[in-house]
């Protein structure tokens, strides 16, 4: 499939969205929900105008993304959203791209109970091959799907590395989408 904007490329692959919210402290940047994606009683959240800042790499390179968030639909929209909008605002005021691996610490609960208090930046695995790059619009747009973890989980990434986590991510398959689970990565 080949799209010529973020929404259309976002509606391609994740159907209608369902949701919106703009937020006057962030310029140009809103959030959108997509309902039973990846999967059903799950919502993915997504930024929408963040793409419009180029983001720097190493090197010297830069690209633009846009964040994604996904979770129970039993969670309260508003907390979800609010979260991604203080990720996006870190990420333009910091002008660098969110790269695979990072951890990002919002210094804000992520939403109400959670017992999860970090996002792990990725690849937007769990969606249609295709999805994670916007490659028509020069520099691309890439999608980095937000992974909410634990204390405890930050400490193993910072000790084992991110491809351990990830490979244990795969391998223990917890609930990623429920900010208030009890189950942990383990060593």
């Amino acid at each position: 499939m080949t799209f010529n904007s973020v929404p259309e490329h976002l509606e391609g692959y994740l159907g209608r969205i369902s949701q919106g919210w703009s937020d006057a402290d962030v310029d140009f940047i809103q959030v959108v929900r997509f309902d039973d994606q990846p999967e059903k009683g799950i919502a993915t959240y997504a930024t929408l105008g963040l793409s419009e800042y180029e983001l720097h790499l190493k090197g010297g390179k830069t690209i633009r993304q846009e964040l994604l968030i996904s979770a129970h639909t039993s969670l309260p929209s508003d907390d979800v959203a609010s979260f991604l909008f203080c990720c996006a605002e870190h990420i333009k005021e910091r002008s660098q791209a969110a790269l695979r691996g990072e951890l990002i610490n919002p210094f804000r609960p992520l939403a109400a109970g959670a017992t999860v208090s970090a996002v792990y930046a990725t690849n937007p695995t769990p969606f249609d091959d295709g999805f994670a790059e916007l490659s028509n619009v020069v520099p691309p747009v890439i999608f980095v799907l937000l992974v909410p973890i634990k204390a405890k989980e930050v400490a193993l990434i910072g000790k084992c590395g991110w491809n351990w986590f990830e490979d244990s991510l795969e391998a223990q398959d917890p609930d990623i989408w429920d900010f208030k689970r009890e189950q942990k990565i383990a060593e």
